[in-house]
């Protein structure tokens, strides 16, 4: 870019024409517009006659032969680029830092002691919302040295990427040569067309021979495939052109990577040292707020089971204290069983009674009929 703008300071005036003697005949003229508009300027008219002069009409593969040095070198250039520009993503040193923060993610910030306590009551408390300091910091260290590992593997990248940036300042020289080349084989080809059409015009002057006509047709023919070749240079100095602000765009992205990551390095990963221990503080300072809690929790349990529980045994206790030896409910049913008991008894004397009496009438009945019929059957044999 600054030999196109050093060019463009230096192209002289439009009012005035640079003029380029083809051979000892013909004199053709590449104006200041058209040198500038190749890139180039009057200093460059010696090596764009130098050219020319290759360019040999009478050989059909000199002008497909013409530049073909330097499109091998723009390829070329376009290939390395390429690479940069693939070597140059996220894709390795992005992983990486991914890598970094997934490590960290890890970090349990919140393990539980596996002590058990042996404070009464609160202690089950205790052993649920302690926390180890030892276990997190040894987890803490394990998950550094992966983080330290992994930076050394970013800062590889990060080494490459800011080696690239300078290996990237060598090809824009380059190619701004390419660019400056091709403009030349531009200029020199257009010198050796206007040189063609100045001998076909000669030609045309001379009486027509069929000689002569093939010699116009061989003319035409040569300047037909120089102007071919012209278009081919003209669209690879486009692409030369183009490569040279996607190489600054790259050296840009890989300065803001090398600047990205050594902010990563330098800033962000010292900063999540302070933050764990921050974050320490703060799980220690909630567990010994849930602890202070718990504890008024189970005092204020205490104090209000301890209060129901003297409650209930006072009222017990009065009622206790109160109550006769024996209830008069209970002397009440006593008596009506006991007095249940002696009519019961009385009742069955008195039944017994009469039933003793009924069974004696019976009984004397029953030893009379018994006699009277003993004494009519011993009466009747004597009878007889």
């Amino acid at each position: 870019m600054n030999t196109l703008s050093q060019a463009d300071n230096t192209t002289p005036s439009t009012n005035s024409s640079a003029v380029i003697a083809a051979d000892s005949s013909t004199r053709v003229v590449l104006s200041p517009d058209q040198l500038r508009q190749f890139g180039l300027t009057e200093n460059d008219i010696p090596e764009i006659t130098t050219l020319a002069a290759k360019l040999d009409v009478a050989n059909p593969m000199s002008i497909a032969e013409f530049g073909r040095a330097v499109s091998e070198q723009s390829a070329g250039f376009a290939d390395q680029l390429l690479a940069q520009v693939k070597s140059t993503d996220l894709d390795t040193a992005g992983a990486k830092l991914n890598e970094v923060v997934l490590a960290a993610k890890q970090l349990n910030l919140h393990a539980l002691s596996d002590k058990r306590s042996r404070i009464p009551i609160i202690g089950k408390y205790i052993d649920r919302l302690k926390l180890s300091k030892e276990r997190v910091v040894a987890q803490f260290n394990s998950t550094k040295e992966q983080i330290d590992t992994l930076l050394g593997e970013v800062e590889h990248s990060r080494t490459g990427l800011a080696l690239r940036v300078e290996g990237l300042e060598s090809m824009f020289s380059s190619v701004q040569e390419t660019y400056r080349l091709f403009g030349l084989h531009i200029a020199a080809a257009k010198l050796k067309q206007q040189e063609l059409a100045a001998q076909c015009a000669k030609l045309r002057q001379l009486q027509q021979t069929p000689v002569i006509a093939l010699q116009i047709a061989d003319l035409e023919s040569q300047a037909s495939s120089l102007d071919k070749r012209i278009g081919d240079f003209t669209v690879l100095q486009q692409s030369a052109m183009q490569f040279l602000p996607m190489i600054r765009m790259t050296q840009r992205n890989n300065r803001a990577v090398v600047e990205k990551l050594d902010t990563v390095k330098e800033l962000a990963i010292p900063s999540w040292k302070h933050q764990f221990l921050l974050a320490l503080s703060l799980n220690e300072q909630r567990n010994a707020i849930a602890l202070a809690n718990h504890i008024d929790d189970t005092t204020n349990d205490l104090l209000q089971k301890n209060a129901e529980l003297l409650r209930q045994n006072s009222v017990a206790a009065a009622k206790a204290n109160q109550r006769l030896v024996i209830d008069v409910s209970t002397l009440e049913n006593v008596q009506k069983t006991l007095i249940s008991t002696v009519e019961e008894v009385i009742r069955i004397q008195q039944e017994g009674v009469r039933s003793r009496q009924q069974d004696a009438v019976r009984i004397g009945q029953m030893r009379l009929e018994l006699e009277s019929r003993l004494t009519k059957r011993i009466e009747a044999p004597r009878a007889a």
